[in-house]
């Protein structure tokens, strides 16, 4: 049996403190980044499962981002409370980036289980880098 070390104190900080400012543009709040990179450090390399993983988000963003989130539940519902909040506060800041930087109904748009199923390290990191590029659209340049 191995030792878990309780993580409580790490999501009683993340939680509580509200990150000042935003990435440079109120379209994107650091928070998304803040709780995605703390779900990848609490998973670790842990590739057991897959889930179906958007590629692009040019095609049908808010329904690529709605996926991601439907697969976070996954990892919600298989890590329990240790993670919960977590992937529920990262849900719902999805939801929010989503209503603000896409407009939904592009046309037809593929079903979530469209996707290729991945392993999850790769899921949280397609997530990670189609975030970043979505924020570095819309910030102002320098």
């Amino acid at each position: 049996m191995g030792f878990t070390v309780p993580v409580w104190p790490l999501w009683t900080i993340l939680l509580l403190v509200r990150p000042l400012g935003s990435l440079g543009s109120p379209l994107c709040p650091r928070e998304p980044f803040y709780f995605l990179i703390a779900i990848m450090k609490m998973l670790g390399n842990k590739n057991d499962g897959t889930l179906y993983t958007p590629d692009d988000l040019s095609v049908c963003p808010a329904e690529t981002l709605g996926c991601f989130r439907l697969e976070l539940s996954v990892i919600q519902f298989e890590e329990g409370p240790s993670l919960g909040i977590a992937v529920f506060r990262l849900q719902r800041l999805l939801d929010a980036l989503g209503s603000r930087l896409w407009v939904t109904g592009q046309g037809p748009c593929p079903p979530c289980e469209g996707h290729p199923q991945r392993p999850v390290p790769l899921f949280l990191s397609k997530l990670l880098e189609l975030l970043q590029g979505a924020c570095a659209q819309h910030l102002p340049s320098a």
